[in-house]
């Protein structure tokens, strides 16, 4: 099927999708009743509407070869499962064992197509598990569980690119659950989950680890158990294939769309010529930013259990990781969607859903269109003479000013919560 049919039948679906949103949204009073009554039911009914018969149509029915990432992911899965080791015998972006893990429906069903499915059940244990975490103190819970299978983003990201991504939300929503039922002494178990996320996903979680350490009340205790389980594997790792392990960090040099970089470069071509072939620099400075921001929300909070801030110190993170890390791209949304949603957003409030739906229309439009004219760097002034770059560049702006919307609220929720709570 061309690319660009492919497009035009997810905008239809992403209209499909709003306005079932717009009527969730509108039946808060059921959802609620739902909720006490039959989540089981309503949430396996959304999983099979919105995720088992989608996945049907595609892979089955229309016989569409999954896109994205999942050529790759096949690629390796098949390597790792034919014995071979990971960096040394295939190429591999993530963590060690992340490799492994997707060998797991291959095995099952030697198809590509596995892999897609794989990660639609991950995602949707990690929306049970979420769902699970926040009803204890919302009667909306259930509501925005169904409202999250509707969002855009995670539906073709997910859905139809089997993308990883949310696996991090995964990792920080077992971190906090065990930090909601231990109270005290719980640096052994955090140190832990946390030394498996960096050997089990990406590197990427690693920019947790600081404001983490800021509100943790022993965090030398909370590293030594990391040490203990990340030196000997990285030991290993030595020992078997020298400095190859580092390819995934060797990953983050390419120059990505939307973030501050990519929307900024323009105005900064003005006074420095970037190459981008040596644009290591541009992602360090873009690393402080990622880490410095979560960290001082942290240290402002700290006088807060760690129970209560974890979720928005992750959002923090990861949004901030695409607003100023250079080689950030849109899909990365996926890692703190479903928690944003959660957390974040008050379905209650009209601008709240309206800056959701425009980020996740953005995530599917923004990169498509970017790609389909090219993939463009705007070095200069002169290239908004072109009406599709003046278009690309207009939604790559909106899509940052919704990352830094989201920063914001997160800020509030975590530094000011008396403050919204008395709004």
């Amino acid at each position: 099927m061309p690319i660009l049919t492919v497009f035009y039948i997810k905008l239809f679906i992403n209209l499909g999708l709003t306005l079932g949103i717009f009527w969730v949204i509108s039946r808060s009073d059921l959802f609620a009743k739902w909720q006490q009554e039959k989540e089981k039911s309503i949430f396996a009914i959304g999983f099979i509407l919105l995720r088992l018969i989608p996945w049907i149509a595609i892979f089955l029915v229309a016989n569409e070869e999954p896109r994205g990432d999942i050529p790759f992911f096949f690629y390796k899965a098949e390597a790792a499962k034919a014995g071979g080791f990971v960096y040394r015998d295939f190429w591999s972006y993530h963590a060690p064992l992340y490799a492994y893990i997707i060998t797991i429906p291959v095995w099952i069903w030697h198809n590509a197509r596995a892999i897609v499915l794989f990660m639609v059940l991950m995602e949707s244990v990690i929306l049970w598990l979420t769902y699970q975490t926040y009803k204890v103190k919302s009667s909306r819970a259930l509501q925005l569980a169904i409202i999250y299978l509707m969002l855009p983003a995670g539906f073709m990201y997910i859905l139809v690119d089997g993308q990883e991504e949310v696996w991090f939300w995964g990792a920080a929503l077992l971190i906090w659950r065990y930090t909601i039922k231990h109270k005290e002494n719980y640096e052994i178990g955090v140190g832990l989950l946390f030394a498996l996320t960096l050997l089990t996903i990406k590197v990427t979680f690693i920019f947790l680890l600081p404001a983490i350490l800021v509100v943790v009340k022993k965090p030398v205790k909370m590293l030594i158990v990391m040490a203990a389980v990340g030196i000997p594997a990285v030991g290993f790792l030595y020992w078997q294939i020298g400095d190859l392990f580092l390819m995934p960090i060797r990953h983050t040099e390419q120059l990505m769309t939307p973030n501050l970089f990519s929307t900024s470069r323009p105005f900064i071509e003005l006074f420095i010529h970037i190459n981008e072939k040596k644009s290591t620099m541009i992602n360090w400075i873009g690393l402080l930013f990622t880490v410095f921001i979560p960290t001082y929300m942290a240290f402002k909070a700290r006088r807060r259990h760690i129970s209560e801030i974890l979720p928005g110190i992750f959002i923090a993170v990861f949004v901030c990781m695409m607003i100023f890390q250079a080689s950030a791209m849109g899909a990365y949304l996926i890692a703190y969607l479903m928690a944003v949603l959660f957390d974040v957003i008050d379905i209650k409030k009209t601008w709240h859903v309206a800056v959701l739906l425009v980020l996740n229309w953005l995530t599917v439009v923004q990169p498509f269109v970017w790609v389909y004219i090219g993939q463009p760097s705007y070095t200069s002034f002169g290239m908004f003479g072109n009406i599709s770059n003046l278009f690309e560049y207009a939604l790559q702006i909106l899509n940052v000013l919704c990352y830094v919307w989201v920063l914001r609220q997160t800020y509030q929720n975590v530094v000011n919560p008396e403050k919204l709570a008395t709004a």
